[in-house]
């Protein structure tokens, strides 16, 4: 397996070459690059300026393993507005197109929101519709769409069985699910996720998980890894059953309030225990 962690995490005020400077010092073998989420990389980045991101990336001695978005949350593919999932769909799109611009194989999509206004059926059936389509330009583009299990937050697709019922209905070889082994809190166990959906693993977000604590900002549930209450040791055994041998992509929330620099090490010393399995 290989780690990664996000260019969203280079602290703020950081240019995006000292933050590939700190990824790679700190040990990890690629970036998973935010589309929209920073400012280096926005909707209206050229292809151009796509490459040289590229550049900056192979020169720091790094490859890209995917291309992320939290656009979605703004924009979603089951909005009941026509222009917004014209919106979602473009998001997606670009998404494909500069995952191909930048060399790598995978995007991540958060596929739809439930919502008091937006009930649970009209997301599902829009969400479906709009894969089966941007599954058809994945093929041609060879980038696999991975729909991420943002569980408590999206209020959808809530256990492994139901997230596997979606995936067949879609029915496209190249949607598939990116895993993030935190968001299953509340509603199950990351290791049993896994043992359910393993080929159909595009990705694996790391970050773990505090039951008690709030949802997000400084209340924040999520947290470093070993810190929380995921059970690593089952997550380890079951990456191996499945014989999971991809991305590992660190995603923690929590950030350090000093030292930030640090927690890039910490981190990436946890996931060469995970790999390794000395847990």
């Amino acid at each position: 397996m290989k780690k990664a962690i996000g260019d969203n995490m280079i602290p703020p005020g950081w240019s995006f070459e000292q933050g590939l400077e700190l990824i790679k010092k700190a040990g990890y073998d690629g970036v998973e690059l935010w589309l929209g989420d920073v400012p280096w990389f926005q909707m209206s980045t050229t292809d151009e300026q796509v490459i040289e991101l590229r550049r900056k990336v192979e020169n720091a001695g790094l490859v890209v393993s995917n291309v992320s978005t939290g656009l979605h949350w703004r924009a979603p593919l089951s909005a009941r507005d026509p222009k917004v999932r014209a919106q979602a769909m473009r998001i997606v799109e670009r998404q494909l197109e500069t995952a191909q611009l930048l060399k790598t194989d995978a995007i991540l999509v958060v596929a739809g929101l439930v919502t008091e206004e937006v009930p649970y059926n009209e997301v599902y059936t829009r969400c479906v519709d709009a894969l089966q389509q941007l599954g058809d330009q994945a093929e041609k583009t060879g980038v696999k769409i991975g729909c991420e299990n943002c569980n408590s937050e999206q209020r959808f697709l809530l256990s492994p069985r139901e997230f596997q019922t979606f995936l067949q209905d879609v029915n496209k070889p190249y949607v598939g699910l990116h895993l993030d082994v935190g968001n299953i809190h509340d509603t199950g166990f990351a290791e049993q996720w896994i043992e359910i959906h393993g080929p159909h693993i595009t990705r694996i977000h790391l970050k773990d998980v505090k039951k008690h604590r709030g949802r997000c900002g400084e209340e924040s549930v999520y947290t470093n890894l070993f810190l929380g209450n995921n059970n690593w040791p089952a997550i380890r055994a079951a990456l191996h059953k499945v014989g999971y041998d991809g991305w590992l992509v660190a995603e923690m929330e929590d950030r350090y309030r000093f030292a930030q620099d640090q927690q890039f090490y910490d981190t990436a010393a946890a996931i060469d225990r995970l790999i390794a399995g000395r847990l």
